[in-house]
């Protein structure tokens, strides 16, 4: 798997894996800008305006877990390739490296990462996105010293199980639940994580329950307290 350079810390407690799209960075541009790329490449497609309903909940896409799924449906359902859409990806992407829209962190985030990198608990981005976008967003919003390792490009959901296996074993961890996901896809952030018995954290806002979870609820901050238990059953004497 392709990754930055980790560092070389000491032993770890534990390893909290993160997404990027939906759970560090919030916010709809990023999604809006992927509608808008692929629509301009196909003219004929109504891409933004339904990807608008879709977000604000009031119109369901079926088997679309996120924004970006159900653009990649939509475009595909007007006749746009995969190939198309990828190239609208990496431009929506390119928009985002450039400091176009408005995303955030969670509220409180970099306390909470602070807090449990200083338990020993490391912490990992993976994420499907490219690097491009990701670590200049971190950089912006000041949380790259927070990350220990950034997994770019990653391939979930069928990557993920030999991701988090591979953590778990360079940073040797031998009990599984030293190691959580936090994710908005369930398919790709919690399903494995929970498949493996380690921890998953479901932010699920559109209310789907789409399967178990150690925690679930509708925004990152509704999660934060089941995280900060969890780092203290495993950093626990």
């Amino acid at each position: 798997m392709a990754t930055t350079e980790p560092p070389e810390p000491a032993q770890p407690s534990a390893v909290l894996v993160l997404d990027f799209d939906g759970t560090l960075c919030i916010g709809d541009d990023p999604v809006l800008f992927y509608a808008e790329e692929a629509e301009r490449r196909h003219p004929g497609a109504a891409l933004v305006q339904p990807t608008r309903t879709f977000l604000a909940g009031s119109g369901a896409v079926p088997d679309a877990p996120d924004g970006y799924h159900a653009v990649a449906a939509m475009a595909r359902a007007a006749g746009l390739s995969n190939a198309t859409l990828s190239e609208a990806y990496l431009a929506s992407r390119a928009r985002l490296d450039a400091g176009e829209g408005e995303t955030r962190p969670p509220d409180g985030v970099r306390h909470l990462l602070t807090d449990v990198r200083s338990a020993g608990v490391r912490v990992v981005l993976v994420t499907n996105a490219p690097l491009v976008g990701a670590q200049s967003w971190l950089d912006t919003h000041e949380l790259t010293a927070l990350i220990d390792e950034v997994v770019p490009n990653a391939g979930k959901p069928a990557a993920m199980p030999q991701i988090l296996d591979d953590l778990a074993a360079r940073w040797g961890l031998a009990a599984p639940q030293r190691l959580a996901s936090v994710g908005d896809v369930w398919v790709n952030d919690i399903g494995p994580a929970m498949e493996r018995g380690s921890a998953g954290f479901f932010i699920d806002r559109f209310g789907l329950g789409h399967g178990p979870s150690t925690s679930a609820a509708a925004t990152f901050e509704g999660v934060v307290a089941a995280i900060r238990d969890w780092v203290r059953t495993v950093t626990a004497p």
